[in-house]
């Protein structure tokens, strides 16, 4: 999926991609709005919308607001109908209330049934008809595949179709013989459907916009970069370290052996058997609709291993933080730039995290934390040891964590990007 970097280039917000082909130029505003002492990159708020509707595609609510909704709120400045396509799971009336109007829609996450996805594309293309979008913005490989499905079968053209990539997720790194044949289709259908639409790539990662370039979709000079899903550094402040006695590791995400849980799991075994004390802690759920799924049953025989816990799932991040000294983030791959990386390294958090693409953009080898293998347990027991035995480590390292979020992967970050690429993709 492209090289790996161990160091992410700069620090600012947004890297977009020059005509040249040269590496991504900054495209940051910065202001004069400070917190913890440091200078914050500030939006600067388009004086007026600049498009009358976007249509937004996300396959669930949940996930809307858990990683979009500063992203929505931005395009609500910069259009002035923002419409958001996705399955309900019952709230709907929570992104209705950031002023952006939702469709109920399933897309069949998790189906890899051509003729279905098919079927979902055509009733896409009649909400395209419907709604007669300037701008469809597609987040996600199945969402991706949906749009330019759709927009081949609509008969209103919109202006521009983004393409928004974050991470390749379980299609994107599973070796199953269902997910490699699931790959192609996708990226063949892109590619296909999108040779009209001349599509914008927006990523998290630089690796990505390669990844997708490379699979004949898109174009390096109609390309930029987004850092992340934004986090706000005064909701997410930086904690305190937390007075345990015995120093506390955790996991927030999804339960699935993409994210490198059952990686994590034996590492931690490794450490409990080495004598250093340890507890770990996991927070959230399996997810049903994910072949690769963790089982309940699996998790039982997990939490009979002394000083692991599974919590379940946790509506207030920042009191995770507060009762934990070490992040972990074991991910295979397949993700942008990880937001509960984020919102560690915004809490002061040091991370332990996979050298895969978004995470390396992130932490920096020593400095934020430390960077292991993926699907590694021996690397990450060693990683946990070091962080384990060193509290004053700990804290430097949170420190420098809580700094780089700052200094580029903010909300305001988020927004300025966002400002740049739709600029950009509507000019003339």
């Amino acid at each position: 999926m492209g090289s790996d970097l161990a160091e992410a280039r700069g620090s600012g917000a947004a890297r977009r991609r020059t005509r040249s082909g040269g590496s991504p130029r900054l495209a940051t505003v910065q202001h004069n709005l400070r917190h913890d002492g440091l200078t914050l990159p500030s939006l600067k708020r388009a004086a007026e919308p600049i498009c009358n509707r976007v249509l937004v595609l996300i396959t669930e609510d949940w996930f809307a607001l858990s990683h979009f909704t500063p992203l929505l709120r931005e395009l609500r400045a910069l259009s002035r109908d923002v419409v958001l396509v996705t399955g309900s799971s019952g709230r709907l009336g929570e992104i209705r209330q950031l002023g952006v109007r939702t469709i109920d829609f399933d897309m069949r996450r998790g189906s890899f049934n051509p003729l279905v996805q098919a079927a979902v594309a055509r009733r896409l293309a009649r909400v395209i008809d419907a709604e007669r979008p300037d701008v469809v913005h597609a987040i996600s490989l199945q969402p991706m595949m949906l749009a330019s499905l759709a927009l081949d079968r609509a008969i209103h053209r919109p202006h521009a179709l983004l393409l928004h990539v974050t991470g390749l997720g379980y299609v994107g790194v599973s070796r199953s013989p269902t997910a490699a044949l699931a790959r192609g289709l996708i990226f063949r259908l892109i590619r296909k459907s999108c040779r009209r639409s001349q599509p914008w790539l927006l990523a998290e990662n630089p690796d990505d916009i390669a990844f997708v370039i490379s699979r004949g979709i898109g174009r390096e000079d109609r390309s930029s970069i987004v850092p992340g899903a934004g986090v706000d550094p005064i909701e997410f402040a930086a904690q305190p370290p937390p007075r345990n006695a015995v120093p506390r590791a955790a996991y927030v995400g999804r339960l699935v052996r993409s994210k490198g849980v059952e990686a994590l799991v034996a590492a931690f075994q490794r450490v409990r058997a080495s004598g250093v004390p340890l507890e770990l802690v996991l927070y959230g759920k399996p997810d049903a609709q994910n072949p690769d799924a963790i089982s309940p049953q699996k998790l039982a025989r997990w939490c009979q291993t002394p000083g692991l816990s599974w919590r379940g799932h946790v509506n207030d991040i920042p009191a995770v933080w507060r009762e934990a000294d070490i992040a972990m983030v074991p991910t295979l791959g397949g993700e942008g730039v990880p937001r509960a990386m984020l919102e560690a390294a915004a809490c002061a958090r040091p991370l332990i995290a996979s050298n895969v693409p978004g995470c390396n953009h992130f932490v920096r080898q020593g400095f934020e934390g430390f960077l292991v293998p993926p699907g590694d347990p021996e690397a990450l027991a060693q990683a946990l040891i070091k962080l384990a035995s060193d509290p004053e480590m700990r804290q430097r390292q949170g420190a420098l964590a809580r700094n780089r979020l700052v200094s580029g992967y903010t909300t305001q970050a988020v927004g300025s990007a966002l400002q740049t690429t739709y600029r950009e993709l509507l000019a003339g």
